[in-house]
């Protein structure tokens, strides 16, 4: 799983770096210690770079894929960018705000139109990495449950990070069977 780095780097990153007060701090089953900030600054890393794999994705299948499906039981091409990119904001407006999933933009209009798809991709991306930048890190480590299991409130940011990753990764298929190679992976 492409997320798997991520947390050699946060292990790597939490070994160095220097005392910080108990409130940001979150110490692990595992006896290591997580500094809130270099969390943070990582997670809006990884939703920067989603977003941009994301909106990448969108703008280079052809038209005539956009509403494309392999069959009829799963989403067509741009259903499925568009779960890979706005159910950020649901994860975090259920898991961490505790609000409705904000709207960004008609779906009649931005699933049937790449440039107005790529915007909503960068809206919903902007909207996850605000709330994230916006959150005291006393809140981050805050307990709260998402889809019935209890984690800390950063912990709804990683699996939403996760959830991109799996989900970017079904729509490889897609450019594929179009006679496409996928774009590449650009965090490494």
């Amino acid at each position: 799983m492409p997320i798997r780095p991520y947390l050699v780097v946060f292990g790597l990153l939490l070994a160095v770096a220097g005392p910080r007060p108990a409130w940001a701090q979150e110490e692990m089953a595992s006896g290591v210690t997580i500094d809130v900030e270099v969390l943070r600054a990582l997670l809006v890393r990884g939703f920067q770079e989603n977003r941009m794999m994301d909106v990448e994705f969108a703008l280079a299948i052809p038209d005539s894929a956009l509403r494309w499906a392999p069959t009829p039981e799963v989403r067509d091409f741009v259903e499925q960018v568009n779960h890979t990119a706005v159910d950020n904001a649901l994860f975090v407006a259920r898991g961490v705000l505790y609000i409705d999933v904000p709207s960004f933009g008609d779906t009649a209009v931005y699933l049937n139109d790449k440039q107005a798809l790529a915007q909503v991709i960068t809206d919903s991306y902007g909207w996850v990495i605000e709330t994230l930048q916006d959150l005291s890190a006393e809140e981050l480590l805050a307990e709260t449950e998402l889809f019935g299991r209890q984690m800390t409130k950063w912990r709804v940011y990683l699996q939403a990070l996760e959830h991109a990753y799996w989900t970017r990764g079904q729509l490889v298929p897609y450019f594929r069977i179009h006679g496409m190679r996928p774009p590449e992976y650009r965090p490494f």
